[in-house]
């Protein structure tokens, strides 16, 4: 026998951490709260990447279709980004919950395995109590059930109180009545014959469990912000608008609950007086409030499906792409523009809204800095959330640890710049001058980096680092300063003319 190479070589493997994802910042969402069999409160969302697929689900007369119609329309779109619409429900009226059956539901079985064993039984039985009633189950003869769906009639032939089925290789048994009082219990063994429960996992103790049937329950009305966070909860949109109008409540609640979700929210405002530099505004009250995630259109004739075509130009962004980083001034959405005057475009730009209207015959955004630019949000959103997962995916990474030396912050400092450096390549970050009184390290390794990176990367002293953050194994401060890329949004052009 040949002696083992183990006694000479051993090798170890030390398998890959799994890894974080980065939010996806192009998955975003229409709320409705269209009532059907495809969303309600128990399902709170579906995801769609074609309008085929919203048609099937909702009927090609619903709203939803006609606001999804506009999404996909336009060009590019979440979807060209690997990103997707989510429709997404609000209770904006009583829901009725239908009252449900009690189930027994069996543990996950070997199907082949398990019909070879019960066709040697022909005398099955087992005791179980359905409503609260016991029914003794008796003869269950197997001996010509080839399939699962022949075991679950045998079944059938003897339970009268409920019905068994078979899904996801479990058996499941259901009473046939609903409400509280709709109960069913694990089998056990009867006075005679073979007992079967074991074998078909539904017994005490093979992973079997019990779901008790509920009474009708009628939900009340929701707020949209319940509505949204409830969607936001079961999946991470990063953008969201309501087919239904928003109240100056609503805006209120939805802009603070925005900027504190890193959600961008769109919403559309029709009345003149929202061109007012007025605190009765509730677009300048938001702008005021620096609710800057609160994006704020405008349209005379109250076009709501403008937002669902802005939301879907917006979200389109592949940041791994060169230079994939955009502005929404002058860019072409999928609805009718409309025509405004000087005074109104002057106003909407003042207190934050952006419009689409017409210059030159071409259809443009006319966007409004005051409220910040919508792609300043979204791209900071997007660095924030990339830098923060890039440095969790190190420490995650790491096969045995970042120690706390130069070395090791000095690999914090490096992804830091790597995250960085990709989004100078996105366009989002470029080097430039700094204009900032503010600035840490020395002056002049600051300035340089800015203007020949887009930005500077400092860790703090280890040296310095106290002893109970050592203790407690932090890494020094990391600071970062970046230089936003900007865009041109007009020109101004002196022309000199000799006769």
């Amino acid at each position: 026998m040949s002696v083992s190479i183990s006694n000479v070589i051993n090798v170890s493997l030390v398998s890959s951490a799994e890894l974080a994802d980065r939010d996806q910042m192009n998955l975003v969402a229409i709320m409705t709260s269209q009532q059907d069999g495809t969303i309600s409160t128990a399902t709170r969302y579906e995801i769609y990447t074609d309008i085929a697929s919203v048609i099937t689900d909702f009927g090609s007369s619903s709203a939803i279709v006609d606001y999804a119609t506009i999404f996909f329309a336009t060009s590019p779109n979440p979807v060209n980004a690997s990103g997707g619409l989510v429709v997404g429900y609000w209770r904006g009226a009583e829901e009725t919950v239908a009252a449900t059956s009690g189930t027994l539901t069996g543990e996950q079985i070997t199907e082949a395995t398990l019909i070879a064993q019960l066709q040697e039984i022909d005398d099955g039985s087992f005791d179980i109590d359905l409503d609260g009633a016991t029914e003794n189950i008796t003869g269950l003869d197997f001996q010509e059930s080839t399939t699962m769906t022949e075991i679950v009639a045998v079944l059938n032939t003897k339970l009268s109180g409920g019905v068994a089925s078979y899904s996801d290789q479990r058996v499941i048994i259901t009473s046939s009545t609903t409400g509280v009082l709709s109960l069913v219990t694990f089998p056990i063994a009867g006075a005679a014959g073979t007992f079967v429960g074991t074998l078909l996992a539904l017994a005490t103790g093979t992973g079997a469990y019990i779901t008790d049937g509920v009474a009708i329950v009628v939900l009340s009305v929701e707020t949209k912000t319940a509505g949204i966070t409830a969607v936001k909860a079961a999946i991470g949109i990063k953008g969201g608008m309501f087919i239904d109008k928003p109240s100056d409540a609503d805006v209120t609640l939805l802009a603070t609950w925005g900027q504190a979700n890193d959600v961008l929210i769109y919403d559309v405002f029709n009345d003149t007086d929202n061109l007012l530099v007025d605190t009765t505004n509730i677009v300048w009250s938001t702008k005021l409030s620096g609710y800057t995630n609160y994006r704020m259109l405008y349209s005379k004739s109250g076009n709501r499906k403008l937002a669902a075509s802005y939301m879907a130009r917006v979200h389109s962004v592949n940041f791994a792409a060169e230079n994939s980083t955009f502005t929404m001034h002058l860019k072409e959405l999928a609805v009718a523009a409309e025509e405004y005057t000087q005074t109104q475009i002057t106003n909407a730009k003042t207190v934050g809204l952006d419009l689409y209207t017409t210059i030159k015959n071409t259809a443009v955004v006319m966007t409004s800095g005051a409220n910040d630019y919508v792609d300043d949000r979204y791209n900071l959103i997007a660095f924030i959330d990339a830098l923060q997962t890039d440095m969790y995916n190190l420490l995650r990474s790491s096969g045995t640890k970042i120690p706390q030396t130069l070395q090791g912050v000095n690999r914090l400092v490096d992804a830091a710049e790597r995250t960085s450096r990709e989004f100078v390549r996105a366009g989002m970050l470029a080097p430039g001058t700094w204009t900032s009184p503010d600035f840490f390290g020395d002056l002049d390794t600051f300035n340089r980096n800015i203007e020949d990176n887009g930005f500077y990367w400092k860790a703090g002293s280890l040296a310095d680092q106290s002893a109970a953050d050592r203790a407690a194994r932090k890494s020094p401060v990391l600071m970062g300063a970046v230089k936003n890329a900007g865009a041109v949004h007009s020109v101004d052009v002196v022309i000199m003319f000799n006769k």
